[in-house]
């Protein structure tokens, strides 16, 4: 089987993938040498050449990735699509790929993957606004970059949220927060691909908790205003598509 993780950056992906690889799903190639905070974030290297070609960016940055952004959907992209697939089908047993970009290109993946099932994790945007409030050299946080900051977030999310309401694959939704928190979460992972999984969560790791700022706050008011919608109204449409916890 393959397993597409897909979420929005620092929402849990890398766990993910981290324990779906340590439990015998190949995700990739990767330095277990080298820490997250280093630069090991367990994607499959090839896919991420390939979704930043589609987005037509060479930077690893993250709030200007939109989902408008395909300047290349030349052959070549869906060739190389197709060996990235064949090539995982031929290392023979479950295998994945995870790559927070892909959220945006996934209806493209789609048209290519075989049978495959969607792991999909998503998290509550004041938890990881600390990670992207400092500007260049980290110098300075302001309502602008807050607003940048909830438009990717509204963007990867409804975008995510567009993938499951059409899903015709099995997916799992989880929220980070229960992936963390509640150990039911966990088994309902293990009971979704069907094996033992090697526990990869530290508590100790789950650092941004639930609060943001009053920048936040005031570009989320902003939103609601310009557009209709608040990232509350999008969490509360995640929490109706995540996968239930108790039986």
């Amino acid at each position: 089987m393959i397993y597409v993780v897909l979420g929005m950056h620092k929402s849990g992906t890398t766990l993910l993938s981290q324990i779906l690889h340590h439990s015998g799903i190949n995700m990739g190639d990767f330095d277990e040498g080298i820490s997250y905070d280093r630069g090991n974030k367990y994607e499959r290297q090839t896919v991420l050449n390939l979704d930043m070609r589609i987005l037509g960016t060479t930077d690893f940055g993250v709030l200007d990735l939109h989902s408008s952004r395909r300047p290349d959907l030349s052959e070549g992209v869906w060739t190389e699509m197709r060996k990235i697939i064949a090539d995982g089908e031929a290392l023979g047993g479950d295998w994945g790929f995870k790559d927070p970009r892909n959220v945006l290109v996934y209806d493209l993946w789609k048209k290519e993957l075989p049978e495959h099932r969607i792991i999909a994790t998503y998290r509550e945007p004041s938890e990881v606004w600390p990670r992207f409030k400092w500007g260049f050299k980290r110098s300075y946080r302001n309502f602008r970059r807050a607003d940048e900051y909830l438009t990717i977030w509204q963007d990867h999310n409804l975008n995510l949220i567009n993938i499951l309401e059409k899903s015709t694959s099995d997916y799992l939704l989880l929220s980070y927060r229960d992936l963390m928190t509640d150990d039911r979460a966990f088994e309902k992972l293990q009971e979704f691909v069907g094996r033992d999984l090697e526990d990869r969560r530290r508590s100790g790791l789950y650092r941004s908790k639930a609060g943001g700022d009053v920048f936040l706050h005031l570009a989320n008011q902003w939103m609601g205003r310009r557009d209709g919608v608040t990232w509350q109204k999008t969490m509360a449409r995640l929490d109706e598509l995540k996968t239930p916890l108790e039986e």
